[in-house]
């Protein structure tokens, strides 16, 4: 009878894998920088998992780092950080879910993403569409 006692490269190649996403992971939830990006994509491994497009936008967008009035403000670029709408601060958060203005646009995509999800959509929502 034969029997084998090595491991299998892709078996250890696995392991590496997982053991390196726990790390990241672990780093991921220690850091306290990207706050925002971190309510969009709370687990590294569903993020790597999901197929995204990265365009300035996006990035901007997840980071909260976009040409808001509140990051301009932040920046003393502008002198308020209110939005024209009246509504309050122009966030990422307030243009998502709140600014009247966006109004149309923001019904447009409640129907787009309706037929797949539920609205008010979670931020973390590329990983339940997995």
């Amino acid at each position: 009878m034969i029997t084998y006692n090595r491991i299998p490269i892709c078996e250890i190649v696995q392991q590496l894998r997982e053991e390196s996403l726990k790390e990241w992971q672990t780093q991921w939830d220690r850091t306290t920088k990207a706050i925002t990006t971190k309510e969009f994509f709370p687990n590294v491994k569903d993020r790597l998992k999901t197929k995204i497009t990265i365009t300035p936008h996006f990035t901007a967008f997840v980071t909260s780092h976009g040409k808001t009035k509140s990051y301009l403000h932040r920046f003393k670029i502008i002198e308020s950080p209110d939005c024209p709408c009246g509504g309050g601060s122009q966030t990422i958060d307030h243009l998502t879910y709140d600014c009247s203005i966006l109004q149309d646009k923001r019904d447009r995509l409640i129907g787009q993403i309706s037929r797949h999800d539920n609205w008010p959509i979670n931020k973390d929502c590329w990983e339940t569409n997995t």
